[in-house]
């Protein structure tokens, strides 16, 4: 892929329909830096590079268990994309938050792809 993000790590016939670069809010002070992939099977996020050499793990979830996306608002937790409007996983766990370039434009991206609300 390039020098600082790594080709996504596919399964065996797992297709890659839609990427894009994204932070992924870890806490309300970290992000880390990385690419928001959605597959035929699953959504994940894979750190960087640099943020894989310090620890940042990566995280997917099946695409059944995706139940929606939505805007997250603004908040105070400036390190981790606050002052701005964010992209929103919803999951049975819980949202996933990434701070993402083109906000609406990826929400209707990403919707086509999960066929979700």
């Amino acid at each position: 892929m390039g020098i600082l993000n790594a080709r996504p790590k596919l399964r065996p016939d797992e297709v890659m329909r839609w990427k894009t670069l994204a932070n992924r809010v870890v806490s309300p002070r970290i992000a880390s830096g990385g690419q928001l992939i959605v597959t035929d099977r699953r959504v994940l996020f894979q750190p960087n590079r640099f943020d894989t050499a310090i620890g940042r793990k990566p995280w997917e979830c099946p695409l059944e268990y995706v139940t929606g996306i939505e805007s997250v608002s603004r908040s105070r937790d400036a390190l981790a994309g606050g002052l701005r409007e964010r992209l929103g996983i919803q999951t049975a766990d819980g949202v996933e938050i990434f701070v993402v370039n083109k906000l609406e434009k990826k929400m209707m991206e990403v919707r086509e792809f999960l066929h979700r609300p």
